[in-house]
């Protein structure tokens, strides 16, 4: 049934959402993983002209990192339809450094605090791609283990690029409740051929 409502959806001309979840440490990730900051710089602005090359809208965030970095790149490259997310009241965690990324929006969801926002990121959207691990991206994969086991959110497909996790994979404990969603790619440059084949 839901394979129905993904096609329906794209026969009506209703544009693909795609959702980012990533790091917004950047130096921190360079150092867990050995590679440079240059490296990730490269890779997100490659995902941001790959994601406004395939027509889709992205969602992310209102925050820094590789986040920012792949929204930049998105709009730089005459991307359809940025949405941010933005956490309206600043609870549990305060919002105000995340103000400054409201402005690159086409369209500001003001979410009612932080859950709904890194929430929504994996459950309104068709494909969410994971560009590296942190904190608070754990928290966004157990968002959609809990989903899938208890069958909520709209989320399709999840793509792992494996270049810029840590140990190429992503934790035991969420991958086995989500392998049915889950598609690992080696590296950026098969993230187009892959979301067309979803």
């Amino acid at each position: 049934m839901k394979n129905l409502v993904f096609i329906k959806k794209f026969e009506l001309g209703m544009a693909l959402k795609i959702g980012v979840i990533a790091p917004t440490n950047i130096k921190k990730l360079s150092k867990l993983t050995n590679k440079s900051v240059s490296f990730f710089i490269d890779k997100t602005k490659e995902i941001g002209k790959i994601l406004a090359e395939i027509d889709c809208e992205l969602w992310v965030n209102s925050d820094k990192g590789i986040i920012f970095e792949i929204a930049k790149s998105y709009k730089k490259n005459k991307g359809k339809k940025l949405v941010v997310l933005y956490p309206g009241k600043g609870e549990p965690w305060p919002n105000i450094h995340t103000e400054p990324y409201k402005r690159y929006a086409d369209e500001l969801r003001k979410e009612k605090n932080w859950f709904w926002a890194n929430y929504n990121i994996i459950a309104l959207t068709d494909i969410c791609i994971c560009a590296g691990l942190s904190a608070g991206v754990l928290s966004e994969l157990a968002y959609i283990k809990w989903n899938c086991q208890l069958k909520r959110g709209n989320l399709r497909k999840l793509i792992a690029i494996k270049e810029l996790l840590r140990s190429k994979k992503l934790p035991p404990e969420i991958e086995v409740d989500i392998k049915d969603k889950l598609i690992y790619i080696k590296r950026v440059e098969q993230l187009k051929k892959t979301i067309k084949n979803i």
